[in-house]
């Protein structure tokens, strides 16, 4: 499981931060989902999605809540990401349970807040629209 690398940081003032709202989303998780997400290394209390699901891909491999015959497989029961879900496991092919969890448990950012508290990486993934079709699904494309 492979992880996606968000690490391109510049200052406000560079006019590549000047990022639309639709390139740029700032997200403060709520505290269970922050727990799970600094268990695995995460510092702060800002990130962008792909920064979120990167992190979740993190803890899931360092827990090794998935099967590793059936790497898709994640078996969180007995886990607080399990309670965060409200179940006790789930396919990344069908990551709708992670997405209703992360609907809820995200705060989106105004840009203008996001820029005084975070350095700016760009991306492509809302909370807003984020897919419940497999074929349309950054988890795996995150976690592979």
């Amino acid at each position: 499981m492979a992880s996606l690398s968000t690490s391109a940081q510049c200052s406000t003032s560079d006019s590549a931060c000047r990022n639309s709202p639709r390139q740029m989303k700032q997200v403060r998780p709520k505290l269970p989902l922050l727990k799970i997400l600094q268990a695995a290394g995460a510092q702060g209390d800002i990130f962008t999605v792909t920064e979120v699901m990167h992190y979740l891909g993190q803890y899931i491999t360092m827990k090794q809540l998935y099967d590793p015959r059936e790497q898709h497989m994640v078996y969180c029961g007995g886990d607080l990401l399990g309670e965060l879900l409200g179940c006790q496991s789930f396919s990344v092919k069908d990551p709708s349970p992670l997405y209703a969890m992360l609907r809820k448990n995200l705060v989106a950012l105004t840009t203008a807040t996001a820029e005084f508290n975070m350095p700016c990486i760009k991306m492509n993934i809302s909370i807003a629209n984020i897919s419940t079709d497999p074929q349309n699904n950054p988890v795996g494309k995150v976690w592979r």
